[in-house]
C-alpha cells in the first residue's frame, strides 16, 4: 500500500487559485456583463489563442516564484543550519559569551516521560496527524497537534560540562524516535535522551558567573540535532543547492526561449 506526506500548502494555493478562476469562468458564461471584470473576461476569450500561449508561459513562472519564496521562507531550523554551517565548533570550557556552537554528550537532569512509548528522556517532540486514505488506497497525513517538552540538561565534553535552559528549543533533522498508529490517527515521537551526541547552536550567557546556553534573540535560535545527522547534511547540502540552483536556471532559459 503506498503511503504519501500530506500536500504543502504551496499545492492548495495552486489548486485554490485554478479553482476560483474555473469557478469565475463557469459564472461569467451564465452571467456574462453581471460579473465584476466583465470587460477583461470579454477581451480574453474573444483573443484566446493569444492570452493561451502568455498562460503557457506565466503560470510556469509563477508557480516558480511561489516554490521560491516558500523555500526561503526563515524558519527556526534553516536559520539553525545556516548558522551551525559557519560557527566554529567551541571547547564548552573555553566558550565565549555570545552565540556559540558545542558539540558533547546529553546528561539528564529531570527526566520527562514521552507520550507516545513512555519512555524516560530528557526531551520530545511529539505530533498527532490524522490519516485519510484516497481512492487508490493511498494514506496521507495532515498533522493536527505538534508540540516540543524539554527540561533543562548539561552538556558535556572533554573538557567541562555546560547547561542548557531549553525554552523554545528546536529539534532539527532529528530522525523519529517511535511512531504508533490508530486506524484514523498517528503519533510520533522524537526523543533526546542521556548519552546522545549532539551537537547545539544558542546563546552563552552566565548567571552568577556561571555560564549556561539559553535561546539566541537576535538569531532567534536554539537548536540542537545529532553529530553525526549533521555531519551528512553538511556534506550533502552543497549538492541540493547546486542542484536546485542549476534547475533554476534551466527553468529560467526555456522562458526565455519560449517568449521569443
Amino acid at each position: 500500500m503506498g503511503v504519501k506526506k500530506g500536500r504543502p500548502y504551496i499545492v492548495y494555493i495552486i489548486l485554490g487559485i485554478i479553482a476560483a478562476c474555473f469557478i469565475y469562468f463557469i459564472l461569467w458564461i451564465i452571467f456574462k456583463d453581471k460579473m465584476p471584470l466583465h470587460e477583461y473576461a470579454f477581451e480574453i476569450a474573444n483573443n484566446y489563442d493569444a492570452y493561451a500561449a502568455k498562460a503557457v508561459i506565466l503560470i510556469p513562472l509563477l508557480i516558480f516564484v511561489l516554490i521560491f519564496f516558500t523555500f526561503m521562507k526563515p524558519t527556526a531550523a534553516k536559520r539553525f543550519l545556516r548558522l551551525q554551517s559557519s560557527l566554529p565548533t567551541s571547547k564548552i570550557h573555553s566558550v565565549a559569551k555570545g552565540l556559540a556552537e558545542i558539540e558533547g554528550t546529553l546528561i539528564m537532569k529531570e527526566p520527562l516521560t514521552s507520550p507516545v512509548d513512555h519512555e524516560v528522556c530528557i526531551g520530545y517532540y511529539y505530533t498527532i496527524e490524522n490519516i485519510s486514505k484516497d481512492s487508490d488506497g493511498r494514506l496521507s497525513y495532515t498533522t493536527v497537534h505538534r508540540e516540543t517538552q524539554c527540561n533543562a540538561f548539561l552538556v558535556t565534553d572533554d573538557t567541562g560540562t555546560i547547561e542548557v535552559e531549553p525554552d523554545k528549543i528546536e529539534f532539527v533533522l532529528l530522525g523519529e524516535t517511535n511512531v504508533s498508529s490508530t486506524n484514523s490517527k498517528r503519533y510520533t515521537e522524537t526523543l533526546l535522551k542521556n548519552g546522545q551526541k549532539i551537537l547545539l547552536v544558542g546563546y552563552v550567557d552566565s548567571k552568577n558567573g556561571v555560564p549556561f546556553i539559553r535561546k539566541d534573540e537576535h538569531y532567534k535560535v536554539l537548536g540542537i540535532t545529532s553529530a553525526s545527522g549533521i555531519n551528512v547534511w553538511n556534506k550533502y547540502q552543497p549538492l541540493l543547492r547546486s542542484f536546485i540552483f542549476t534547475c533554476s536556471i534551466i527553468l529560467l532559459i526555456i522562458i526565455y526561449i519560449l517568449t521569443q
